[in-house]
């Protein structure tokens, strides 16, 4: 919605097949007046929010119709256009190998079988048949998280078990991960051992993989091109919103973003959330105050139900607090 306003876009819809069934269902697409900017949301297309609980399982979802999506837009809009991709709230770990799938990319295994482009066949691959194609159209990601592919701070262990993995299910996706790193640089000399890209269950990787790709970091989309700095340096006070704050908050995120920001020019934040960290709430300063919804309710379901009423308790404290701290 704030790149809707910010950018002037003009929002259509494009049909897609969703990642978790054999259904289709309508994608929000941002495009430009000019055309030459066209925005989309990872989290719209193969989001945790866009799938049933039951049906959460990173070690068989893919990036699939992703990868169609960005083959209809490179068909529809020309290639001194733009694809922005808002990386975020995926419920895969796949390395964005499955988006490169309808480009050609194949899996193969030490018998010569084509395996399915599913995280926990990662692990028995010993052939990488690289993309045949690739857009013609530009791409550029906004991330917020920079995370390795691998490792205790790596794509599967921080995330993994949030969309659904359990711990025996996050090993064999992690040895997945480091043995699909592996061929790609021994086999194509393509070396991303080392390299930020894990956010979005490592989604840059196989965009890496079809198109000319740039990345931004959320801060500066947000302080600069979006001139966020700015208003909060003439603003009073903030009030933001998170799902759950956690450490993963501060992380560079959208909200640690605001928040650092809004110390710098010493204002003051007010943070409504689902469910708050009582180690992270406490490490933040008297200027930063948070409001959990879950806090008002007996049970975290009846806080997710309420949300709306939780949202009106929190602003009437808020309102409440400012009133007597003038």
């Amino acid at each position: 919605k704030i790149c809707e306003n910010n950018f002037q876009l003009n929002i259509v819809t494009k049909d897609i097949q969703s990642f978790f069934d054999e259904n289709y269902f309508q994608v929000p697409v941002g495009i430009s007046n000019d055309h030459k900017q066209i925005f989309l949301e990872s989290a719209e297309i193969i989001g945790m929010k866009k799938i049933p609980l039951e049906k959460r399982n990173p070690s068989i979802l893919n990036s699939s119709n992703l990868g169609e999506l960005l083959i209809k837009l490179g068909s529809e809009y020309s290639k001194n256009s733009k694809i922005i991709i808002g990386l975020g709230g995926t419920a895969t770990n796949d390395l964005g190998l499955g988006l490169c799938v309808p480009f050609g990319l194949k899996l193969i295994n030490a018998k010569g079988i084509e395996l399915p482009v599913q995280p926990k066949y990662f692990v028995d691959v010993s052939t990488i048949t690289l993309p045949e194609r690739k857009l013609s159209i530009q791409i550029q990601v906004i991330t917020d998280v920079e995370v390795p592919l691998f490792g205790q701070t790596g794509t599967s262990q921080t995330f993994a078990k949030q969309k659904g993995a359990t711990d025996k299910e996050i090993e064999i996706l992690e040895k997945g991960v480091i043995n699909v790193i592996s061929i790609m640089k021994l086999e194509h000399g393509i070396d991303v051992a080392s390299k930020l890209i894990g956010a979005g269950g490592g989604l840059l990787l196989g965009l890496s993989l079809i198109a000319d790709l740039k990345i931004c970091f959320a801060e500066e989309f947000l302080l600069k091109k979006l001139k966020l700095e700015e208003e909060i340096r003439q603003t009073d006070f903030i009030i933001t919103g998170e799902g759950a704050f956690d450490t993963q908050s501060m992380m560079k995120k959208g909200t640690g973003i605001l928040i650092n920001s809004a110390k710098k020019h010493q204002k003051k934040v007010f943070v409504i959330c689902g469910k708050a960290d009582r180690s992270v709430s406490s490490a933040i300063d008297n200027g930063i105050r948070i409001f959990p919804l879950e806090k008002y309710f007996p049970t975290e379901e009846e806080s997710i139900q309420n949300y709306k009423i939780g949202i009106e308790k929190a602003c009437a404290e808020i309102k409440s607090y400012i009133l007597s701290h003038p």
